[in-house]
């Protein structure tokens, strides 16, 4: 089986779903399938849309098997203005390609027309340009096409994310996948009333690479940036819909009560944040912000981390809250559906309203001064976490992609 993967960003980009998606690479490649990843040259999020942030070379590599072929972005103005006045008209394949966020990727859609790919995986959302791209190719080669949409559905009473992701051309776009891959019972039940069939609807949640997350060093941040107290950790991307700003917020109420602990923020960073940290950061001495980091860095971390806190409203599943529990770290997520499907299943941690600094500072001083605490909510989280270990994620979705080709639905 010849498995089309075809996403925005891919490795050496460190994302949530871009690991998960090389995992998941690598194991088909290894059950003896062969894999190509038709993604573009962006590595910062803003590249997308902005030139002069960092690009990966527009090129075709191998990365342990796996075929990776980049595409550039066409950043002319001009013919972004027309493609968008073309996304305004009241057609779902036209919203579908043009409208935002999509962005012009020259050359992908004939690359991906040519290719000889038995199935096409495309995802995540809101980037519905470029899944248009793999569906219209599957549709041409009279191909199945499949989708992890990764729906992100925000806070209670708040539309701010969800309209990002559920408008009426990509719930479109889903129902014309053979199958429709999910991360969680959530999701599947926010998608199945708008339309998509509880038969194309599949419980496939990411898994965690246990070597890169368990037996770190927890003395790491003591020896290597003087951390000598308790730890908030705050792992992967910086912006302010991932409750980064609010957490530094958070964090200055508790040092100006005389609180002792460190503030750990480890990732890469949208400009936004770098902007409000080089002032909010002015005077935070028990702050470390670090740039991206290495797998190796990255058990290092969890182990020297007393608490996680990942206060985000935008996730489809909150892989970094699992590898917090396969170290034993108790959680603060935001209170958004997949985090309380997650945190309710396992007492590993609590839930605070999104952009909260008041409540986000109190939920981190409880578990700061309760070891006990900590004990129970790691102990909680891990038993969760065992269940995203080892290769079974990736074989329950290499058999459902079996499955698709070997009876040929569309």
């Amino acid at each position: 089986m010849h498995v089309a993967l075809v996403l925005p960003r891919f490795f050496p980009y460190r994302g949530g779903y871009e690991n998960s998606l090389l995992a998941l690479a690598k194991y088909l490649v290894a059950h003896g399938h062969r894999v190509t990843v038709f993604t573009t040259v962006a590595d910062d999020l803003e590249s997308f849309w902005l030139p002069g942030f960092k690009t990966f070379p527009e090129e075709q590599i191998s990365v342990d098997g796996v075929v990776v072929r980049r595409f550039p972005i066409d950043y002319n103005a001009l013919r972004r203005r027309a493609t968008r006045l073309l996304g305004l008209a009241p057609y779902w394949r036209w919203k579908a390609q043009y409208w935002r966020p999509s962005f012009p990727v020259p050359g992908l859609a004939e690359a991906l027309q040519a290719s000889d790919a038995d199935l096409f995986h495309i995802g995540p959302l809101p980037y519905n340009g470029v899944m248009y791209a793999g569906l219209h190719a599957g549709e041409v080669r009279a191909v199945p096409v499949v989708a992890t949409p990764c729906s992100h559905l925000g806070e209670p009473g708040s539309n701010a994310v969800v309209q990002h992701y559920l408008q009426p051309h990509q719930i479109a776009l889903l129902q014309h996948c053979a199958k429709v891959f999910c991360m969680t019972r959530t999701e599947r039940d926010r998608l199945q009333p708008l339309g998509l069939p509880p038969e194309k609807l599949a419980i496939t949640p990411f898994g965690i690479d246990w070597q890169s997350t368990v037996g770190g060093n927890p003395e790491f941040l003591r020896q290597q940036y003087n951390v000598d107290g308790p730890v908030v950790l705050h792992l992967g991307m910086k912006a302010f819909e991932k409750g980064s700003e609010t957490l530094v917020e958070a964090m200055k109420l508790l040092w100006a009560r005389g609180s002792n602990a460190w503030l750990v923020m480890a990732g890469p960073s949208l400009s936004t944040f770098d902007n409000y940290i080089a002032t909010a950061g002015k005077d935070c001495p028990r702050l470390r912000n670090l740039p991206p980091f290495a797998d190796e860095e990255k058990r290092d971390f969890l182990a020297s981390a007393t608490v996680v806190a990942q206060p985000s409203r935008v996730e489809s599943l909150g892989l970094v809250l699992i590898e917090a529990w396969a170290s034993c770290k108790p959680v603060i997520a935001a209170d958004i559906a997949v985090s309380r499907e997650l945190i309710a299943s396992s007492g590993g941690g609590v839930v605070v309203p999104f952009g909260n600094a008041e409540q986000l500072a109190a939920a981190i001083d409880k578990m700061l001064s309760d070891p006990g605490l900590q004990h129970s909510m790691g102990a909680g989280g891990y038993n969760k976490a065992m269940e995203f270990q080892g290769d079974t994620p990736w074989q329950r979705t290499a058999e459902e992609f079996e499955l698709v080709v070997e009876t040929g639905q569309k």
